[in-house]
């Protein structure tokens, strides 16, 4: 490939990633007005976010492996059709089941196109120095991507209409399905050919997942300490478990289960997990509580989450990387939780019916975006040391998928926590305020482990290839 074509795969291979990440933080900003326009109930809003993100936690691995497969054009292609089929179906949504469903579709596009991209990325660009370039791309586009759904939710919420921050997605899809034949085929080599596909292992996970959402979601109804409740929780650590035990059968697993046993790898994933039960959750309430409390527009909404999205793009681009290649990747985990969880704690502990945005919201959520951004590349990193270069992608696999998980998980807290505050007759400000706090901590428990499990100098940025 000359020069121009080889930009030009970097560019379609970018915009898909971009797309993938900007279509988790796109739909946060309009959530009110969803509500209102379908009539969702306050517990059933979040599927709107943890219908994308639980299936892509459960499917994205399975798609990595089904593009080793049967190649990586052929998948790649296969999930971005699927992406903007679901993207055009859920801009026409005419009720809460409808829309779930959509965004349950565009995650398992997703989930098949985002693995897919990296590989041929990775093929595009054999030669390390362009590979180290194209990976910085790819990089900054994703951190800029969930950036960018932020601030056009919200512009596009105001100009046109919620459905279109789904329709946004038909044009870019249809243009990269154009010009998919450009990409290297990726075939899959015989290796890879003659593997099982651990379907199975991608339908338990995300079936567990999913279980215990909905446990919390459905608290709204019967209670968050109902036998229901707790029920649907002992039902998806069930299915989770046998997911565990399913991996420890089969030939070709999802997550082969002796990493975990690392403690440097299995640590990191616990701590990916804890922590980002407060990130996404953090955004969301945030976001309903500028518009609900302070009568914020979506535009308005969108650019008041920026500070708290720039502070943690930034921090997680320079200033971890910076502190992992001076000391080590434990000590900067520790580090930045400490301030992720005193940016929460501020948060919960400011946001009142009287506030405003600069007294309740700018403070906290600037100390949490630079929490947060310090320890996500550390354990990042963490996540990968000392596994075998060509699990490398796999370990990266299971640290999004824990990420994902997390997240869901800690948005369908949340929203039980401020339903039960308010049926227990406090405000709805109060609500929300409970629900960083309760995030926060989340995070304690995530910093105890990170002390406890995670092994002391083990490496520096300079390390990882």
């Amino acid at each position: 490939m000359n020069s121009s074509q080889l930009r030009l795969c970097l560019i379609l291979l970018c915009t898909t990633q971009f797309v993938a990440l900007l279509d988790f933080s796109i739909t946060m900003i309009p959530l009110p007005q969803i509500q209102e326009s379908l009539g969702f109930t306050p517990g059933a809003l979040q599927w709107v976010i943890n219908a994308y993100g639980v299936v892509i936690a459960g499917f994205l691995l399975l798609g990595g492996r089904a593009a080793d497969m049967f190649g990586r054009r052929r998948v790649f292609l296969l999930g971005l059709v699927i992406f903007t089929l679901g993207s055009l179906l859920g801009g026409f949504s005419q009720s809460p089941a409808m829309l779930i469903i959509t965004r349950a579709v565009q995650g398992f596009g997703a989930a098949l196109f985002s693995p897919a991209a990296f590989s041929l990325l990775l093929a595009v660009f054999p030669e390390q120095k362009q590979r180290n370039r194209a990976l910085g791309a790819w990089t900054a586009v994703a951190a800029s991507g969930f950036v960018a759904g932020l601030i056009l939710g919200g512009i596009i919420t105001d100009l046109l209409g919620w459905r279109w921050v789904l329709w946004i997605n038909v044009p870019v899809g249809v243009f990269v399905i154009a010009l998919t034949g450009l990409l290297p085929e990726g075939r899959p080599d015989s290796e890879s050919a003659v593997k099982s596909l651990d379907v199975w292992g991608a339908i338990l996970v995300a079936a567990g997942a999913a279980t215990l959402v909905f446990a919390f979601a459905n608290s709204e109804h019967v209670g968050l300490t109902s036998l229901t409740t707790l029920g649907l929780i002992v039902l998806s650590l069930m299915l989770l478990a046998l997911f565990v035990w399913v991996e420890s059968q089969v030939e070709s697993p999802l997550m082969p289960i002796p990493i975990f046993w690392r403690r440097l790898t299995g640590g990191a994933n616990l701590v990916s997990l804890l922590a980002n039960t407060a990130l996404g959750p953090t955004f969301v309430v945030v976001a309903l509580y500028m518009q609900e409390i302070l009568g914020f527009t979506a535009t308005q909404a969108g650019l008041g989450l920026l500070p708290m999205a720039a502070a943690f793009t930034l921090s997680s681009a320079w200033a971890g990387p910076a502190l992992i290649a001076k000391v080590d990747t434990k000590p900067v985990i520790l580090g930045g939780m400490v301030l992720f969880i005193a940016g929460l704690a501020l948060l919960g502990l400011s946001l009142a019916a009287d506030a405003s945005w600069a007294a309740s919201i700018l403070p906290g959520t600037l100390l949490a975006g630079i929490g947060y951004g310090i320890a996500f590349p550390a354990w990042t990193v963490a996540g990968i040391e000392g596994v075998d270069a060509v699990d490398h992608g796999l370990a990266g696999g299971m640290l999004t998928t824990t990420q994902e998980i997390g997240s869901a998980v800690g948005l369908a807290i949340g929203v039980a926590i401020s339903i039960a505050a308010l049926a227990g007759g406090d405000s709805a400000a109060q609500g929300f305020s409970y629900a960083i706090l309760v995030s926060a901590g989340m995070v304690v428990i995530g910093l105890v482990c990170a002390a406890l499990i995670l092994p002391g100098k083990t490496t520096t940025l300079g390390t990882v290839q």
